[in-house]
């Protein structure tokens, strides 16, 4: 793969409208995936979003870099997997608990095998498993990981201390986990 290079404002884009239609139709496809790879390389919930638009900033501006009939996959992954590296180094800048890069290497493996009808029905049986879970349980589900609260923060709100919300966070994770296996056994499939 060639280096990314940046279009200047004022040249002319040599994109037809069928290939920048198509180029929409492939990132729009993708952005589950997208998401999904950079959630996977970022532990911090409340980093990916910016991760996520700055990837599709560069694929946008890298655009024409990109040849209609590749994968756009492993081409929009690259590109996540740099800007997932480089806010990594922002972190250790900083001085931040980080993945080791042979973590990020080992997901960056397995990363090309999803696919989005399978994540779609894993992200289904999440939903409907945590339709399952007491409103109080589900709750605090949503504030540990869709929240960029910490968890001692969230206990100072409930009332209950952060211990006891580990003892129930790893209580329901194995709960949801056997909820999510035995909705993703295939029909007829063996138990």
């Amino acid at each position: 793969m060639k280096p990314l290079r940046k279009t200047h404002p004022d040249q002319q884009a040599n994109t037809s409208p069928a290939e920048l239609t198509e180029f929409v139709r492939l990132l729009t496809q993708h952005q589950a995936l997208i998401r999904n790879y950079i959630r996977a390389l970022i532990p911090n919930a409340s980093d990916i979003p910016d991760i996520i638009q700055n990837t599709n900033l560069a694929l946008w501006e890298h655009r024409e870099d990109f040849k209609l009939g590749t994968s756009f996959k492993a081409w929009a992954f690259t590109v996540a997997r740099f800007r997932a590296l480089e806010h990594r180094r922002k972190l250790q800048r900083d001085h931040h608990l980080v993945f080791a890069e042979s973590l990020i290497d080992l997901i960056d493996q397995t990363a090309y095998d999803w696919d989005a009808a399978q994540l779609e029905k894993s992200h289904a049986a999440l939903d409907h498993c945590l339709s399952k879970l007491k409103p109080r349980d589900r709750d605090l589900i949503v504030a540990r990981y869709g929240s960029p609260a910490t968890l001692g923060e969230y206990a100072s709100q409930d009332g209950r201390s952060a211990g006891s919300l580990r003892v129930i966070l790893n209580r329901l994770r194995s709960l949801l986990r056997l909820c999510i296996a035995e909705r993703m056994i295939p029909e007829g499939g063996a138990k």
